[in-house]
């Protein structure tokens, strides 16, 4: 009995010390549960204000013209001498190209003989018309004289005194004198055609003069305005003929801004200029300003949805401008309903900011105005009805912002801050 005791106490005490700690496991206090903190991302913030401001809209143009002036060669012949090169710019009435007159010269010397020509015939055809007034005077007394010499044979012939032969040579005579007066009559009835055509003749002759001689006058071909020489076709030495075009000038006052205006902007600036309002752009070319004015819009739209329009420079440095040049400009809209100002930062997409309402970002649909910029700060000028003054917008670019994302304002947008 003693040794089966002495066998039983350890499974005893194993129980008893697994019964034990159960039953403090059971009764031990429990720990309160551990939140997961979640994360907020620090944020900017820019309060809604409504201002009433003009917005710009940023235009990429061309400088370009559609009236080159071309200087042509009005006859042919060699050129002697080009005394500018391309990018000159010249005063109006300057020498940009001397031809060799020798061709010029015959032309003129050949079309002046042709006048001097006509106008001996036309001397010639006065003095021939008052002769034959002269002569049918006497042809009319020659047929006289024929009548009564035929009337004599005819009495002659009755008494056998002249033969038949003699009275056929008179009535001969007599239709021969009647055919000259028909013919001097003619010619006297024709004179007024006659000299109406070689007035005609000698006004052609006259204009074809006056050609030649402007041709030979040409043959030193001036600038016709003061412009910059685009162009130069033509060397010492080579022939041309004529109409040929020989230098290229562009004119200051005809070149203009071409650029691409998104459709959504055309009718308003359409409008502006029905009311004859200026709606202006600006552009900084090689670090000077130019102004330039909205004066027409393109005739079609292209693929892209937008169409061109053609600006007129109406301040600048016009002789600087090289024809080509692509440049940037802001096209200033006129002044639209009260709208807000926010940074680019804001701007998700092209309708799309966030208000922050506890804590947490809220998408909202806006319509861009256009651009503008504040003191420095590129910006937009937005419109929605689903903001109200004093409403927090997120001005800070997140990349993860999406409806509903736990913030943590930490900053005031201030104008002139880099986000």
């Amino acid at each position: 009995m003693r040794f089966s005791m002495r066998y039983l106490i350890p499974p005893v005490l194993l129980v008893s010390a697994v019964l034990g700690f159960m039953a403090m496991k059971a009764t031990r206090p429990e720990a309160p549960p551990v939140e997961e903190e979640q994360r907020r991302w620090p944020i900017s913030v820019l309060p809604v204000n409504f201002e009433q401001l003009n917005p710009s809209i940023r235009l990429f143009g061309q400088i370009d013209t559609e009236a080159l002036t071309s200087v042509r060669a009005r006859s042919a012949g060699d050129i002697a001498q080009v005394l500018v090169q391309a990018g000159d710019f010249v005063e109006q009435g300057a020498l940009l190209v001397v031809m060799d007159p020798l061709d010029a010269q015959a032309e003129r010397d050949q079309k002046f003989a042709e006048h001097e020509d006509l106008l001996a015939q036309r001397t010639q055809r006065l003095a021939q018309y008052e002769a034959d007034k002269r002569l049918v005077v006497q042809e009319r007394e020659l047929l006289n004289l024929a009548e009564r010499q035929l009337e004599r044979n005819r009495q002659l012939a009755q008494s056998n005194r002249v033969s038949t032969r003699d009275v056929e040579i008179a009535e001969q005579a007599l239709r021969q004198q009647r055919l000259a007066l028909v013919q001097r009559e003619l010619a006297v009835e024709q004179h007024p055609s006659r000299l109406q055509q070689l007035n005609a003749a000698i006004q052609r002759a006259e204009s074809q003069l006056q050609i030649a001689e402007r041709n030979l006058t040409a043959t030193q071909l001036s600038a016709p305005e003061s412009g910059r020489v685009v162009d130069v076709q033509v060397a010492q030495g080579d022939r041309v003929t004529a109409n040929a075009t020989l230098v290229s000038l562009v004119i200051p006052e005809r070149i203009e801004l071409v650029a691409t205006l998104p459709l959504r902007y055309v009718s308003r600036a359409r409008d502006q200029l029905a009311q004859q309002v200026s709606v202006p752009a600006i552009a900084y070319v090689d670090g000077e300003i130019y102004e330039f004015a909205l004066d027409r819009f393109s005739a079609q739209t292209d693929r892209s949805a937008s169409i061109a329009g053609f600006f007129r420079l109406t301040s600048g440095d016009a002789t600087q401008l090289p024809l080509g040049r692509f440049v940037e400009a802001n096209m200033i809209l006129p002044l639209a309903e009260s709208s807000i100002w926010i940074p680019t930062s804001a701007l998700y997409g092209r309708d799309r900011v966030y208000r922050v309402e506890d804590d947490r970002l809220v998408a909202v649909q806006i319509t861009l105005v256009g651009e503008y910029e504040k003191n420095g700060t590129p910006g937009f000028l937005v419109m929605s009805d689903q903001l109200s003054a004093d409403d927090q917008l997120l001005a800070s670019r997140l990349p993860q912002a999406v409806q509903g994302l736990a913030v943590e304002i930490v900053d005031q947008f201030t104008v002139g801050s880099d986000l």
